[in-house]
């Protein structure tokens, strides 16, 4: 079994078709999230998989300007959780990691499954949590867009450029020291 294909493979591209995410192909994302690992294995995450017209239309407003490009994905996983479900070691708070790490098990699984994916920092945590009914004791982690890769005439100039700029990673020399 080798991984490392879907890791170079992925891409956080921003062109969606509107073509709905099948059922199956949801509930192997969402399998894929929960089977991440977590310290202590509290697996302190929680998951709103946005998928009707009318979730996209109330997160469509909490994106922040730039990222208008996601109202199109047709699938959103909005990934958060309560910072006291954490495994609290040394108060760090292990709970964003653990997200972190099911977050990149989806991103991988889509990667598998023939589909495009985008997590995302742009957006109003408050405006989600009001649209969602997150409560205000939880945090809103990440929001991954996700879908069937569309064309990049479906993006606006300025998204259309940052999709085709060549994607790099520094050179492993530059930050790994080995003792």
């Amino acid at each position: 079994m080798s991984i490392l294909p879907a890791i170079v493979q992925r891409e956080s591209k921003r062109a969606y078709l509107p073509t709905p995410v099948p059922a199956e192909m949801v509930a192997e994302l969402i399998n894929a999230f929960r089977w991440a690992p977590s310290c202590r294995n509290y697996q302190p995450w929680r998951l709103i998989a946005v998928q009707s017209r009318e979730g996209v239309d109330k997160l469509a407003p909490c994106l922040a300007k730039g990222n208008e490009w996601a109202a199109a994905a047709p699938l959103a996983m909005i990934v958060y959780a309560n910072p006291k479900d954490d495994a609290t070691i040394d108060e760090k708070p292990y709970y964003l990691f653990d997200c972190g790490l099911a977050v990149q098990n989806l991103l991988l699984q889509a990667t598998e499954l023939g589909l495009r994916s985008h997590p995302t920092a742009g957006w109003s945590e408050p405006a989600i949590r009001a649209a969602f009914g997150i409560g205000e004791e939880e945090r809103v982690v990440c929001v991954v867009f996700l879908g069937f890769p569309g064309t990049e005439d479906l993006l606006d100039p300025e998204t259309k450029a940052k999709d085709a700029a060549p994607r790099h990673r520094k050179p492993a020399d530059t930050w790994v020291t080995f003792a």
